[in-house]
């Protein structure tokens, strides 16, 4: 997506400060963002009935009452809602407390942390699947190149992790719903190529059209 008012990164050098941006922004657009009843409040956000395509086909891979955890699931909607609704035990983790107490509200059958992703640790093998929906893209690069290992680390063997990517390598901080934001993303086949070093063998990708742009959905199984 391509918002309003473009800005280069070296507005904001490090990146714990672009991490905080984009804490503060989503604190300040929640319910913009996303309204109680799932719906994006905004014509350029990514559509909703989406999502339940692709966790049919996840949950299609995965034993009954599978581990799951949703990085980045803001306010629970509708991933983390429509993970749950499918009998999977779900741990939903953000770092925007605004998102997090309407989550626990909105999707009473999941559980919630309030956590950095980047930070954040998981007991070793104990998770069935990790997805992370159109939040990794708020994560400056290198912090998420290094987060593929400790993802795959919390995965039993065999399990899954279904991410929206970076489709094309774009850098900047733009004004999105009256506030200002982060996005560093790579190009799909970088990702690959981490997902693979990080012993995360992708089985598909798919592009993800979104307006004038889009992203890439990819899903990969833990060796």
């Amino acid at each position: 997506m391509r918002h309003e008012h473009c800005s280069g990164p070296g507005e904001l050098a490090t990146p714990a400060a672009q991490r905080d941006l984009v804490r503060r922004g989503y604190d300040a657009i929640s319910v913009a963002y996303r309204s109680d009843n799932g719906q994006p409040a905004s014509s350029t956000s990514e559509g909703v009935s989406r999502y339940g395509g692709w966790i049919d086909e996840l949950a299609s891979l995965l034993p009954g009452r599978a581990v799951v955890v949703d990085l980045g699931c803001g306010a629970g909607l509708p991933a983390t809602r429509e993970l749950a609704d499918r009998g999977l035990r779900v741990l939903g983790v953000d770092f925007s407390g605004v998102q997090l107490s309407r989550a626990r509200r909105l999707v009473p059958a999941a559980s919630f942390v309030q956590a950095d992703m980047t930070a954040m640790h998981l007991e070793p093998g104990s998770v069935d699947a990790v997805v992370s929906f159109y939040a990794l893209i708020h994560v400056p690069l290198e912090e998420q190149r290094a987060l593929f290992p400790r993802i795959r680390s919390w995965l039993r063997d065999g399990g899954y992790l279904l991410a929206i990517t970076g489709a094309d390598h774009w850098t900047g901080i733009e004004t999105y719903l009256g506030a200002d934001m982060f996005w560093d993303q790579a190009d799909t086949a970088t990702y690959l190529r981490w997902l693979t070093a990080a012993r995360l063998d992708p089985i598909w990708h798919r592009y993800i059209p979104e307006g004038n742009s889009g992203h890439s959905l990819i899903l990969a199984r833990a060796l």
